[in-house]
C-alpha cells in the first residue's frame, strides 16, 4: 500500500482500447493485449483519445490493462467529462493539470496542513519564538538577566556574542544562574583546547561541583586583540518547564582572533540541582568579578517547541 499522490512513467507506449467503452464503465482494456512501461503502482493518469475534442482523463486504480486484469479506472478525471469511447480509440499515460494544481497547494500549505505526514505541530509557525533579544548600548553593564519566562515552550536557547572589559585575560567566562540561585547548587564540566602563541594547549577537562553557577559561555577580553574580537556560542536548556528533575545545560562557545594564533574553544555540561526542583522561569548571565560586558554585545533568548 503506499500513500504517493500519483504515479508516473517515462516508458509508457501509446496503446489503443480494445473494446468500446460507455461514459460509465469502470474497466479498459488495452488493444495490444500487453501495454508496454505503464506505472505499476496507482493511482496513475490515463487518457482517452488524447488531443481530440473527445479526451477524456481517468485515473487507473488496479490492474494492468490486459484481457486477465484489465486497469479499474475512475472516470471524469480532474474535471474532465466522461464519454463514451469507441473500440481502437487512443489511449496514453500522461500527468494532468491536477499534478500540477496539487504540488502548487502544497507548497503554500501552512499551520496544521499535515503534509508529509507530519503532525500539525511539525509546521507550526511558532516552532522558535523570540523571548528576548537585547544588544548593550553601553559598556557599563555586567548582569544580563531575563524574567517571568512563561513555562509554554518544550525547551530554551540562549545565544550569546560578547566582549568583556576584563583587562587581566585573553578570555574569561560569564556565568549562568537559574531563577537567582547563587547557592553552591550547581556542577559542570568542561572540555576545552586553546591556541594562544601559535601551540594548541589541550584538549583538556575540568569538573567543577556546589558552585555558584555554571560558567556557560566563553568570550573575548581586554588582551584578545582588537575590540572587535568577540566570542559566545549557544546554549541548550532542555525541558525547562518542569519541576520533577533537576535542569541541565549543554553550551558550545569561545573566542578567536582570524588574523593571530589567539583561539580559545569550550564545550560545556552544566547542571543546576537547587534544594527544591522549580521549573527554570529566569536566567541571568554575568561577567567576571569587576568586568562588564563592552558595547555591542547580545544576549538571545528563544522557546522552542
Amino acid at each position: 500500500m503506499t500513500s504517493q499522490w500519483r504515479f508516473y512513467s517515462n516508458t509508457a507506449v501509446q496503446d489503443t482500447l480494445a473494446s468500446s467503452i460507455s461514459n460509465s464503465a469502470t474497466s479498459v482494456q488495452a488493444g495490444s493485449g500487453a501495454p508496454q512501461g505503464y506505472p505499476v503502482n496507482y493511482p496513475f493518469v490515463l487518457c482517452i483519445e488524447p488531443n481530440t475534442s473527445n479526451y477524456e482523463l481517468t485515473l487507473a486504480t488496479a490492474g494492468a490493462g490486459t484481457s486477465v486484469s484489465p486497469w479499474t479506472v475512475t472516470r471524469a478525471a480532474d474535471g474532465t467529462l466522461a464519454r463514451a469511447h469507441a473500440a481502437g480509440a487512443e489511449i496514453a499515460h500522461t500527468w494532468s493539470a491536477g499534478d500540477f494544481t496539487e504540488a502548487a497547494q502544497h507548497y503554500i500549505q501552512g499551520s496544521g496542513s499535515g503534509v508529509h505526514g507530519l503532525p500539525a505541530s511539525a509546521w507550526a509557525g511558532n516552532a522558535c519564538v523570540t523571548v528576548n533579544e537585547t544588544t548593550l548600548a553601553n559598556s557599563t553593564t555586567n548582569v544580563v538577566s531575563w524574567s517571568g519566562i512563561p513555562a509554554t515552550y518544550q525547551h530554551l536557547l540562549i545565544m550569546v556574542q560578547a566582549r568583556l572589559t576584563e583587562t587581566t585575560a585573553l578570555t574569561d567566562d560569564i556565568m549562568l544562574t537559574f531563577n537567582g540561585d547563587t547557592g553552591a547548587h550547581y556542577s559542570s564540566l568542561t572540555m576545552s583546547a586553546t591556541n594562544t602563541s601559535g601551540s594548541l594547549v589541550g584538549p583538556s577537562a575540568a569538573t567543577a561541583y556546589a558552585t555558584a553557577g555554571i560558567p556557560a559561555f566563553r568570550v573575548a577580553a581586554s588582551q584578545g586583540g582588537a575590540p572587535a574580537n568577540a566570542g559566545g556560542g549557544f546554549a541548550w536548556v532542555p525541558n525547562y518547564a518542569q519541576a520533577a528533575f533537576n535542569k541541565s545545560l549543554y553550551a558550545f562557545s569561545g573566542a578567536g582572533n582570524g588574523t593571530s594564533a589567539m583561539v580559545d574553544g569550550r564545550l560545556r555540561w552544566g547542571f543546576w540541582n537547587p534544594a527544591a526542583q522549580a521549573a527554570v522561569t529566569a536566567v541571568s548571565l554575568t561577567a567576571p568579578a569587576g568586568s562588564n560586558f563592552l558595547t555591542g554585545s547580545q544576549f538571545c533568548l528563544y522557546g522552542v517547541g
